[in-house]
């Protein structure tokens, strides 16, 4: 061979060498670097991949009236999902999935890119409650999708149907509007209390989830169990609700819409609540449909989601002519004594203003007043009220704030005054002496929520505690047989003059005694109260009224509390459009009434699961010593 050619053979072969032991060193630092560097990250990932991680849904707490009787429960439900990781990706097979479960492509795709992007939490769910029929279904489209899972997980009962569908609420999963609303509280997919006493005791309620390590081959297969951690129900809690007093409430008020509360006096907790038209809770556990959103949520004139004990504002009517009295009382511009006189109607800067009576009551004093609902007696007195000193007298005794209620979304009520009237009406801001009259007898501007009444009511009872309703009574764990009751809201003394006091409740008595409430007194039981007619829209004469359609009758009112004696229980009842208190709403509080004293007593309910004793039991007397 050629030297030269030798030689060039030689540096050729030297340079594949040197590149040869380079790749070799490469090789090396990398595979060192894989082994030693990386090594816990690939382990990490190794074991991802073979073992599953599985949450396991806390079962929510149950909810139980104060007697131990269930309003919700769980269920055992069988869900189709998605876990996190198996998520899609591909859009023509997310098409072909929305295809298959007859869900739109989009949505779906939305959805599972909000979930890919949320990180740890519970999976998708794509088909909720799953019978035997959905099961199947489920069963033919997971051989077509093989990421697809059918999983248990507990699901909410509503037991009392439209019993205390405003009190209870519902429940519903975190989306991405209240992820974005509230960051990093809660996990999407997540079961949350979306209204009611679900929505505001919802950390009460809620457990613990637990988890399952699942071991996997290669190509997903569920192997075994690779280890567990059981989730922690969420606590048994227990209202303040009695379920026979509520039904008792819902079948007084039947079709009709309207409020009724009851009040429990020694410390505020809510024995009744209800609101018609009501709606059963379990119909939001799945996702509406149109009809459903039509029926409830768009095109219902009765307004059935409307917590109408806190959310709606009734003119008082007659039932407001108490504050009236303890107003003039306090300001000293009338005393009991005061004679007025009612010839049927009086004037008021030009205007007329009638009484219920047209041939008058003639001279009366204030109980008869209050007794007989004289219109033109309170014309007189608001008339020597200045407006302010009405709200002031209302906010002394905790009618222009929330009652505090633990329940989402309750509204104030509506006392007004200068001050109002300048920023509700700033195009015509100036108050008129003619407004004052018409908030004598609970008209005009004035309105209040039915529990804001039955709280003015039980402040009357009280001979002036102001009292704070609450729903939560206690709770009881799995591990616990007996209740263990919440603190009570602290009551605040209003300094009720008792002079005023007596004058008050000797008007009320009257009322039921010989008065416009008459007809709704029980032998055994003394119950005061005070009927009230607010006026809806406003007509001719009493023939032009009996022409009006439904929807423009008076609203009826009854609100008191029982037994004279020693008051155990306020209310207020409010009848949507049924025209006078006296024969629509007083009837309705007898029964109220009826039950709790008498009925229930006679059929008690059977005992509750563990020691929870009936604080309105008669008490026994104590054996001689």
């Amino acid at each position: 061979m050629d030297p030269r050619q030798r030689s060039l053979l030689s540096r050729r072969l030297g340079t594949f060498q040197v590149m040869a032991w380079g790749l070799v060193a490469l090789l090396v630092v990398v595979y060192g670097w894989l082994q030693l560097v990386r090594h816990g990250e690939f382990q990490q990932l190794a074991a991802q991949q073979a073992v599953k991680v599985r949450p396991i849904p806390a079962p929510r707490g149950l909810i139980l009236d104060r007697n131990g009787n269930r309003l919700v429960d769980n269920r055992r439900a069988l869900h189709l999902v998605i876990q996190r990781e198996d998520l899609p990706a591909k859009p023509d097979v997310i098409t072909s999935l929305a295809e298959a479960l007859g869900v739109d492509s989009a949505a779906l795709a939305r959805k599972i890119q909000s979930y890919r992007l949320a990180g740890k939490g519970r999976p998708l769910v794509l088909k909720e409650n799953l019978d035997e029929a959905a099961v199947a279904i489920a069963e033919r489209v997971r051989a077509r999708f093989s990421f697809l899972g059918v999983e248990v997980a507990p699901r909410r009962v509503y037991l009392g149907d439209e019993l205390a569908g405003h009190v209870l609420g519902y429940v519903g999963e975190v989306d991405e509007e209240l992820m974005k609303a509230k960051p990093g509280v809660f996990h999407l997919g997540e079961t949350i209390g979306k209204e009611g006493f679900e929505a505001s005791g919802n950390e009460k309620l809620k457990g613990v989830d637990g988890q399952k390590r699942i071991l996997v081959d290669q190509l997903g297969t569920e192997v075994a169990n690779f280890g567990q951690v059981d989730a922690v129900a969420g606590r048994s809690l227990f209202l303040t609700l009695d379920a026979g007093l509520q039904k008792v409430a819902q079948d007084a008020l039947g079709q009709e819409a309207g409020a009724v509360v009851v009040l429990d006096l020694r410390d505020g907790g809510v024995l009744a609540m209800y609101s018609s038209p009501s709606y059963d809770p379990n119909l939001f556990l799945n996702r509406l449909s149109q009809d459903m959103v039509d029926r409830y949520l768009a095109n219902n004139l009765t307004r059935p989601m409307v917590n109408r004990p806190i959310q709606g504002i009734y003119a008082p009517g007659s039932t407001f002519k108490l504050l009236i009295a303890l107003a003039a009382l306090e300001k000293g511009v009338i005393t009991p004594q005061t004679q007025i006189y009612c010839p049927g109607r009086k004037n008021f800067y030009g205007r007329d203003f009638r009484c219920d009576k047209p041939t008058g009551h003639g001279s009366l004093q204030l109980v008869q007043a209050i007794a007989q609902s004289c219109d033109v007696y309170f014309y007189e007195v608001a008339s020597r009220l200045d407006i302010d000193d009405i709200y002031a007298t209302a906010e002394k005794y905790g009618l222009t704030e929330r009652t505090g209620i633990d329940l989402p979304q309750e509204k104030r009520s509506r006392i007004p005054s200068r001050a109002w009237k300048r920023k509700a009406s700033p195009r015509d801001p100036k108050w008129y002496g003619g407004e004052t009259i018409s908030v004598g007898i609970g008209q005009g501007a004035v309105g209040v929520t039915p529990m804001g009444l039955a709280r003015f009511y039980a402040l009357l009872a009280t001979r002036g505690k102001l009292l704070t309703p609450h729903l939560f009574y206690g709770f009881r764990g799995d591990q616990q047989s007996e209740l263990e009751p919440a603190p009570v809201p602290p009551f605040q003394d209003t300094g009720l003059d008792p002079r005023n006091w007596a004058i008050l409740d000797e008007g009320l008595y009257e009322v039921v005694k010989g008065g416009t409430a008459v007809a709704s007194a029980l032998k055994e039981i003394t119950m005061v109260g005070k009927t009230g007619t607010a006026q809806v829209a406003t007509f001719v004469d009493r023939s032009h009224y009996a022409r009006q359609a439904k929807n423009l009758k008076d609203h009826a009112l009854f609100a008191g509390y029982a037994p004279r004696e020693k008051p155990q229980i306020a209310f207020a009842v409010v009848v949507e459009n049924a025209g006078f208190g006296a024969s629509s709403a007083a009837p309705v509080a007898k029964k109220l009434v009826q039950y709790w004293f008498l009925d229930r007593l006679a059929n008690p309910l059977p005992p509750p699961r563990g020691k929870l004793v009936d604080p309105f039991a008669p008490q026994q007397p104590e054996a001689p010593e």
